[in-house]
């Protein structure tokens, strides 16, 4: 059966043809324009997908890369100052040191006391180095100086000397030389014994200045030319033999020398405590690896005894400050001491000393980990330190000790160092040569650290690098157009456009009237 053809139906179906071909045309036209197949969400929905998450891969990619150079420009650094240009100091320093050590006069040692400041000084810079304004030797506290100089004291004395190392005092005050103090009479330093004499020199027992301190006063404190040092304990001193003249090294006999006090943050264990809530005199502790805060909450309704054996209740921790809880259950142990397991490790705590066993509905403890690493992303999931903890490198003070045990600290062995040689102790300067070789040590271990998070951040802009490449290469696969296609398929359906334009203008012309 034959259909009849209106015009009305004939005009629409050619101009639906010829918007269907002009749209596909200009689509060409617009890919083209932009270089891109897919430029809008409906040209390609699972395409652009896969461009987002391309885009959002490489976008990483470049943040890792610019935390590996960030990374890079810290480890260089730290390397060069503690590779070339520490190690050329310490070499130096040693060359003192074994002249020192030998048959060298009292105003030699003056002379080499004199090159040993700016030698110590020297160090201090180095300890403070910065980039960017940011000091690499002080933990996460890099808007500050890392060490800042201050005074410290070394002991003739074996036992003051033992507690001396423990941080058993507090000094206070400055002076520009070392200084000599030894003792007159024997005693202890307590508030019932009575008043102990002692001297002080500033020139190497050249001259004497003398004084007496009343522990009745002032407890275990002495003052030396303004400065003053408190012992934080009773101590027994012996009187010196001060017939035996300058630099005799006999009785309680204290130099007071330079040092560096670390004035960034550490690594080291245990976790600060925070206690809100709970009895008065309340003990906390915590054990373990804590990479975050945990906060632990006791939710025992309406409270938890301590003081019972064998009592379960419920606590819950957070990881992010409170925001999502994670419940748990514990049991009571006795004694008002209870142990908890948490990320990481274990939380005590212990009541037993406090007015009340009682721990409260809602009480929380906040564990607080020392966290000085400057930790940067430089590949999904692997972070690396680009700072570095300088009581760990240089030693000096920390919280009122020496920060490195035994002979690898430096700032200390330069400061003894500097005492021994102003009051002209050539034993002492022996001590210092064979304790530099044991800090020489601990910086080239230090050293070689450095270098093993160097080659860790070259290789893994190695891989970044290779990683960008492939990223890059699929974004453009899934976006970007072939020209030499588009071009086929312009031609082509610029030529379909005409066509169908020149067909339709030859059918609009056909009329029944040109048959009559």
């Amino acid at each position: 059966m034959a259909i009849r053809v209106t015009q009305s139906s004939m005009y629409n179906t050619m101009v639906g043809q010829m918007q269907k071909n002009l749209s596909a045309y200009m689509e060409s036209n617009e890919q083209g324009s932009t270089q891109k197949k897919i430029n809008r969400p409906s040209d390609d929905p699972a395409g652009t997908y896969r461009v987002l998450m391309t885009r959002d891969d490489i976008s990483d990619t470049k943040q890792y890369q610019s935390n590996c150079d960030t990374a890079e420009g810290w480890l260089k650094l730290a390397d060069d100052v503690l590779g070339t240009q520490l190690s050329t100091t310490m070499t130096k320093l040693k060359s003192l040191m074994e002249q020192a050590a030998t048959g060298t006069t009292a105003d030699q040692r003056t002379l080499i006391a004199s090159e040993a400041k700016e030698i110590f000084g020297q160090i201090l810079n180095l300890s403070n180095t910065q980039f960017n304004d940011k000091s690499i030797f002080a933990g996460q506290r890099y808007d500050q100086n890392a060490f800042e100089q201050s005074l410290g004291l070394t002991s003739w004395d074996t036992n003051w000397n033992n507690d001396i190392s423990k941080g058993n005092y507090t000094i206070e005050g400055a002076s520009n030389t070392s200084m000599m103090v030894q003792f007159t009479s024997t005693g202890n330093l307590d508030d019932t014994a009575p008043p102990l004499t002692y001297r002080w020199s500033k020139d190497g027992g050249t001259t004497w200045n003398t004084a007496t301190m009343d522990p009745a006063s002032a407890p275990r404190t002495l003052v030396a030319d303004g400065v003053t040092i408190t012992m934080k304990q009773n101590m027994a001193v012996t009187a010196a033999d001060t017939s035996l003249g300058a630099g005799a090294k006999n009785g309680t006999l204290v130099y007071i020398r330079p040092t560096a006090v670390y004035q960034g943050d550490d690594n080291d264990p245990p976790p600060e405590m925070t206690v809100m809530g709970g009895p008065s005199g309340l003990k906390t502790s915590a054990s373990g690896a804590f990479g975050n805060n945990v906060l632990v909450r006791i939710d025992a309704v309406p409270s938890v005894d301590l003081s019972t054996t064998g009592t379960p209740f419920a606590y819950s921790y957070s990881l992010d400050s409170g925001s999502t809880w994670v419940t748990a259950t514990a049991q009571t142990a006795g004694g008002g001491k209870v142990r908890l397991p948490v990320p990481g490790g274990y939380m005590d705590m212990d009541a037993s000393s406090a007015g009340s066993t009682v721990i409260d509905k809602g009480t929380q403890v906040l564990i607080h980990p020392a966290r000085a690493n400057l930790n940067l992303e430089i590949m999904k999931g692997t972070y690396i330190a680009a700072n570095n903890v300088g009581k760990d490198i240089f030693g000096g003070y920390y919280d009122g000790k020496p920060a490195i045990d035994g002979n690898a600290n430096l700032f200390e062995i330069a400061g003894d160092f500097i005492s021994y040689c102003e009051n002209n102790n050539q034993e002492g300067c022996q001590k210092s040569l064979a304790a530099i070789e044991v800090a020489q040590q601990n910086i080239l271990s230090q050293v070689a650290r450095i270098g093993g998070l160097e080659n860790r951040v070259s290789m893994a802009k190695d891989v970044l690098s290779f990683q960008k490449v492939d990223q890059e290469e699929r974004l453009s696969y899934t976006e970007d157009i072939d020209l030499t296609d588009l071009m086929a398929k312009l031609t082509r359906q610029q030529l379909t456009y005409q066509t169908v334009l020149q067909s339709s203008s030859m059918i609009m012309q056909m009329s029944l009237a040109k048959y009559l």
